[in-house]
């Protein structure tokens, strides 16, 4: 026992330190805005304390500076929808010119995108409908070829300077409303150029738009070029309509399906020519029952880099 004045103002100032603490430990717990009681009173207050925090956890922060991008689950393919069938993409090249065709083009079945040339008399109108029929809108640029045949408006020839090159594109991709990237119409001479193919893959990147390479020339370098400037891209598998007869085109679309089930896709290009919409108005509503899905390029560019990143 505690007998000295010096012990008894020792023993007073621990009792109102203890009396303080629990006072304020009290205050903070009942003004707190908690939907859970207390835990039974313990002997141990700190412990109490403990335990209340466990039980009303403060709110949760989100980091407002970048963190590493976590490994996709092995779920995140449902993310577009996309089953593990066979799938093929379908592109029907050279719209603009004739606005019959056009239309009849933009009401085939499915998802099959649309390459419009820039700058031809319907356009805007035909990039616009194909949009809000849930069709995927390609730019179709016109690139030199190897036989000189005429280009059309908005033509990527070698004569020009990167600064003429990428206006030129660039004004080709501002003309033409929700496109998703772009193919090459002819350009058998201009995918062969490496340094004219980074020019169009450094404009793609800045717009964040896909390359979709229609292998006019056996020796381009386009995908390379895209792949090295890290451009979404996909190259052409058949041309259905080499030749425009009906059953060669038909020919050309069993061979596609053939393709797609062996390899997993297919990518196949079309013109607006009547024999290529009747093969495609009567067959692509069977699809399905082939196991065969129709998907955009770029559904098919995501799936590609989902399956990449999956062990």
């Amino acid at each position: 026992m505690i007998t000295t004045g010096k012990g008894l103002v020792l023993l007073a100032a621990t009792l109102l330190s203890w009396i303080s603490m629990t006072v304020m430990a009290n205050t903070v717990i009942a003004t707190s805005d908690t939907s859970k009681p207390l835990p039974t009173t313990v002997k141990n207050r700190h412990l109490q304390l403990l335990k209340w925090l466990k039980l009303n956890p403060l709110p949760y922060v989100e980091h407002v500076y970048p963190v590493a991008p976590q490994e996709p689950a092995p779920t995140a393919e449902p993310l577009l929808n996309l089953p593990r069938s066979p799938k093929i993409v379908i592109i029907i090249d050279d719209l603009g010119n004739n606005q019959q065709s056009g239309e009849r083009s933009v009401l085939l079945p499915g998802k099959v995108s649309m390459a419009i040339l820039p700058f031809t008399p319907h356009a805007q109108q035909l990039a616009k409908s194909a949009h809000q029929k849930g069709k995927e809108v390609l730019l179709h640029a016109p690139m030199e070829n190897h036989k000189q045949l005429p280009l059309g408006p908005g033509a990527l020839t070698l004569d020009m300077n990167q600064q003429q090159f990428t206006r030129q594109l660039q004004r080709s991709i501002d003309s033409l409303p929700n496109i998703s990237g772009i193919n090459n119409h002819m350009g058998s001479l201009m995918t062969e150029q490496p340094q004219q193919m980074a020019w169009t893959m450094g404009v793609l990147k800045e717009q964040r738009l896909f390359f979709l390479d229609s292998r006019t020339s056996a020796s381009s370098v386009a995908l390379e070029a895209a792949r090295e400037s890290g451009v979404p891209h996909l190259g052409r598998t058949i041309f259905l309509d080499h030749d425009r007869d009906p059953k060669k085109i038909a020919s050309s679309f069993d061979q596609g399906i053939l393709f797609a089930k062996k390899f997993g896709s297919a990518v196949l290009i079309g013109h607006p020519y009547s024999e290529t919409l009747d093969l495609l108005e009567q067959r692509l509503p069977s699809l399905g029952e082939l196991g065969i899905q129709l998907v955009t390029v770029e559904q098919l560019i995501g799936q590609q880099r989902l399956a990449e990143l999956q062990p």
